[in-house]
C-alpha cells in the first residue's frame, strides 16, 4: 500500500505495516516447525543412542567372580567385546554393573559381557 502527498508536488511513499492477529503471531511457520521437530529428535537420539548401542554390544552376558589381581581392565581384557576397545568395554562393565568408580574386590560377582561364539572358536582350536 503506498501513500502519495503532493503538497509541493512531491511524491512521498511509506510501506504499509503488516498487522498480525494474536492467533497469527504464535501460529509456527513451517520452516519453525521444521526445526523444532529436529531439535526434539536430535535430544531423543541422545537420550536413547547410547542405551541401544551398549545393548547391541552387550548380547549375552555371564557372571565372574573377581579374583585377588584382577582390574576392570584386565575383565574387559580378557573379555573383549567387537568393535569396542578395552577402556570402551571398562566403561560397558562398569554401565551393566553399576558402578560409579573402578574399584572392585575380591570375591566380587560381576556381570560382563560374553560372546559364545569366540568362546566356542577358541574351544575349538
Amino acid at each position: 500500500m503506498y501513500q502519495i502527498t503532493t503538497p509541493e508536488a512531491t511524491a512521498t511513499v511509506s510501506a504499509a505495516r503488516v498487522r498480525r492477529t494474536p492467533r497469527e503471531r504464535t501460529q509456527l511457520t513451517i520452516v519453525e516447525a521444521s526445526v523444532l521437530a529436529i531439535v526434539a529428535i536430535a535430544l531423543v537420539a541422545a537420550a536413547v543412542g547410547p542405551a541401544l548401542a551398549r545393548d547391541e554390544h552387550v548380547g549375552r552376558t555371564k557372571t565372574i567372580k573377581v579374583s585377588t589381581n584382577d582390574s576392570l581392565w584386565t575383565i574387559a581384557a580378557a573379555d573383549p567385546v567387537d568393535g569396542l576397545t578395552t577402556a570402551q568395554t571398562v566403561r560397558l562393565i562398569k554401565d551393566m554393573n553399576g558402578l560409579s568408580e573402578s574399584v572392585i574386590v575380591d570375591g566380587q560377582l560381576l556381570t560382563v559381557p560374553s560372546d559364545e561364539h569366540a568362546s566356542a572358536a577358541m574351544a575349538r582350536r
